[in-house]
């Protein structure tokens, strides 16, 4: 089956390192101006992603958190920018799964942006995040997420909204809960509104 060069690269998660991008950036730029006598000056990148200071910068990351040799989960980013001197990435749409021991999905999170640590497996997802728990068909959404995989517990600081299988609303301040979500907490508790 023949691909084109962008199908081969999203394939392999094309990595690009700052130098190999310089110089993609430049063979891009000579092919173009190729006849011309006079350079162009313009800018290719945007200012934002000229200031990231990324040292890799992977498109379409999928990489799997295991403990004891047990896949616990897949993080999936539409983006992730990678740093030498540091073990967390910095991701853009992103999107979790966590696993439970027989491989089936127990829980998806989903945010616009967040954070991974590589060494720990510690998550902060942020903008519209939405947790969906598959067992009982529980969605939370808040606008920040943290997972610490050391304490198996996953939480909220900020104001979350809790909507069961039933239809059954809950609002409040923050949320906690266990990974195995039996013991689901809402904090501040502003109004519950009973669905079907």
């Amino acid at each position: 089956m023949e691909t084109n060069f962008w199908g081969r690269a999203l394939m392999a998660r094309h990595v690009l390192t700052k130098r190999r991008l310089a110089t993609f950036l430049t063979l891009a730029m000579s092919m173009t101006v190729g006849g011309c006598d006079e350079p162009d000056n313009t800018v290719i990148a945007s200012a934002d992603l000229q200031e990231i200071g990324a040292d890799n910068v992977v498109f379409g990351m999928v990489s799997f958190m295991t403990a004891r040799g047990i896949r616990e989960g897949r993080v999936e980013a539409d983006t992730a920018y990678m740093f030498a001197d540091s073990a967390k990435a910095k991701l853009h749409q992103m999107k979790i799964v966590f696993y439970n021991e027989n491989g089936t999905a127990r829980a998806t999170v989903t945010g616009t942006s967040g954070e991974w640590d590589q060494n720990t497996d510690r998550m902060l997802s942020q903008g519209d995040v939405l947790l969906l728990v598959h067992t009982d068909g529980r969605r939370i959404e808040s606008a920040e997420l943290n997972y610490d995989p050391s304490q198996n517990r996953i939480w909220s600081d900020s104001t979350t909204v809790q909507t069961l299988a039933n239809g059954t609303v809950t609002r409040g301040s923050a949320f906690q809960s266990d990974m195995e979500f039996t013991n689901v907490r809402i904090s501040n508790i502003r109004g519950s509104a009973v669905g079907r």
